[in-house]
């Protein structure tokens, strides 16, 4: 079998030759294969196959590696323009695919390159995926426990065909970077990935209504993740939810029943987000142990004594950023009038609360009761060490009985 240093675009991908001193050599070649195997399976896969040019041992065994990462990255730099570029990683890691050994995987990783043109339509890009789709599915087929694909440059979408996961596979951890999830996404995931635990979702467009799943436990929207509208969750099986996307609306949160940890955020600064949809959301989470809510919406008024915070009978500790600190401090003497079995409460001070981002409501009573509440943490940094808002935040929380040296002051670590 020829070896892919040998003169096609595999060898022309893989460039020079790997240069190790001679001790260090012998000292490396006195490890066992199976050692030597998972040591290199740490590399990127171009310079995986470039460890063929050490020595005759070294020739077969980037072949039996448990762990592949292909990156766009790698060939930046080589001759030829960007789409040159991306052929030659094409070709290289279709050839590194074919003379691989059958060996399962652990974890797959993906760096790919779509372009990014305006002049584009929806079959160039369908047909620039294509080959990370058949990657992703030889992955799943070598029973790949973890996958991460990406997308090399930052606005460009990688159109996955969701297919690829409805056949019977192995995978417990997916995360996907700028992937556009089409309509049936979540639906084959549940056919065909019956083991999927962990889901992370970066920049995706999700155009399926209903997200759901019977065995995910940790499940993440970040940033930059464009939803349909009106999209419900509803994962029983889920303890660990992040959600931190700036779309309009929030999502409708269902059936959470095991549900422990969320870390959210709610509102955009583009659109009013109605109060009646940040009232559900958080009845979503009233059962959680652990809560780390940011607010990132419009000024919002609320009517006097308007009970939009549920009872969170079960939370112990909870984390608030500035802006619950608007307006007397009337978000956090809500959420802590509702959280009476509370241990600790972290407040995350980035910056002075902005005005325009606020809850603004009036309250006829303002003390709290936490009689388990242990410890508070201000987490602020150094500029605003001498603040007069935060040294009215202490005297609010010694006036509701909160013992000065439960009170711990710390700075941003940069």
């Amino acid at each position: 079998m020829k070896c892919p240093c040998d003169p096609d675009p595999m060898a022309e991908a893989s460039g020079d030759a790997l240069m190790v001193r001679a001790g260090a050599a012998c000292r490396i070649n006195a490890l066992p294969n199976h050692v030597l195997i998972r040591a290199i399976s740490f590399l990127d896969a171009r310079q995986l196959v470039q460890t063929c040019l050490l020595s005759r041992r070294w020739r077969d065994l980037w072949r039996s590696v448990p762990r592949i990462n292909a990156s766009r990255k790698e060939f930046e730099g080589t001759a030829g323009t960007w789409v040159q570029q991306n052929l030659l990683f094409k070709k290289f890691f279709n050839r590194f695919l074919m003379l691989r050994n059958p060996t399962p995987l652990d974890e797959f990783k993906l760096l790919f390159g779509v372009p990014d043109s305006q002049y584009s339509v929806e079959s160039d890009f369908v047909a620039e995926s294509e080959d990370a789709n058949l990657w992703i599915g030889h992955a799943l087929q070598c029973n790949a426990r973890s996958v991460n694909v990406s997308v090399h440059d930052v606005g460009a979408k990688l159109y996955l065909d969701s297919v690829v996961f409805a056949s019977k596979c192995f995978l417990t951890s997916l995360e996907l970077t700028w992937v556009i999830l089409f309509t049936g996404f979540f639906e084959n995931l549940q056919m065909g990935c019956k083991m999927l635990e962990r889901l992370k979702l970066y920049g995706c467009s999700i155009n399926d209504a209903e997200i759901s799943s019977q065995t995910l436990k940790l499940f993440t929207i970040d940033t930059g993740c464009v939803l349909a509208e009106q999209i419900s969750i509803s994962i029983p099986s889920l303890i660990d939810l992040g959600y931190l996307s700036e779309d309009i609306g929030t999502p409708l949160l269902k059936n959470l029943g095991s549900l422990e940890t969320a870390t959210v955020s709610i509102g955009t600064k583009n659109y009013d987000t109605p109060l009646s949809d940040i009232c559900q959301f958080l009845r979503g989470l009233s059962d959680v142990t652990h809560l780390d809510l940011l607010y990132k919406g419009r000024k919002l008024k609320i009517e006097k004594d308007f009970h939009w915070c549920p009872k969170f009978n079960n939370l112990t500790i909870l984390t608030l950023g500035e802006w619950c600190l608007c307006a007397d401090f009337y978000a956090l003497v809500v959420f802590l009038q509702n959280s009476p079995n509370l241990m600790k409460l972290i407040l995350k001070v980035r910056k002075k609360p902005d005005t325009r981002e606020m809850f603004i409501g009036e309250l006829e009573e303002r003390y709290f009761t936490c009689e388990h509440l242990k410890i508070v943490e201000i987490v602020r940094p150094e500029n605003l060490e001498h603040d007069p808002m935060l040294n009215d935040l202490e005297k609010f929380l010694v006036g509701n009985g909160i013992r000065s040296d439960q009170i711990e002051i710390k700075n941003w670590k940069l």
